[in-house]
């Protein structure tokens, strides 16, 4: 501080002489150099930094839509596969639906047909029953008939 009052009391401090020709040139000078040996390496350290970074960023968004690319292609085959399953688990419901159904009507078929068996057995052995009581019926009536008359009696047909 003490040295700024003796300067001030000198009068006019900044006189432009030959040493402000010296000192401009020198601070172009170390200007240059200040570019050449620290500015210009820093700014292309920086510059290269944000290419990379801008490629990595560009990289990542590239492999985001890859991945959104190969999602959607995901989804898109799940669901057919998905599809395909459906339709083909319908078809085979349908096919077994079908079996069955045939499979009813070959049962029913079946069953019906034994039945008309079993009615055309029952009529036989119901023919057959009438015929062995017709027939045991009328050996009773001349057996009763011989035995309440004491003698034996001629059969006689009906004609009927």
């Amino acid at each position: 501080m003490h040295r700024l009052v003796i300067l001030a009391e000198q009068g006019n401090v900044l006189q432009p002489d030959a040493s402000a020709v010296v000192v401009f040139f020198t601070a172009i000078i170390l200007a240059w150099l200040l570019n050449r040996i620290l500015f210009n390496p820093i700014n292309h350290v920086l510059d290269e930094r944000l290419r990379r970074t801008h490629g990595y960023i560009s990289e990542a968004k590239a492999m985001l839509a890859e991945y959104d690319r190969k999602v959607a292609q995901y989804e898109t085959t799940l669901r057919r596969a998905r599809a395909e399953t459906y339709a083909l688990l319908e078809q085979r419901r349908r096919q077994a639906l079908a079996h069955q159904a045939r499979l009813l009507e070959v049962t029913k078929q079946e069953v019906a047909d034994d039945i008309a068996r079993a009615r055309e057995q029952i009529q036989k052995q119901v023919a057959q029953a009438k015929a062995e009581l017709a027939e045991e019926a009328r050996t009773m009536a001349r057996h009763l008939a011989d035995t309440l008359l004491g003698r034996r009696i001629e059969e006689v047909t009906r004609i009927p």
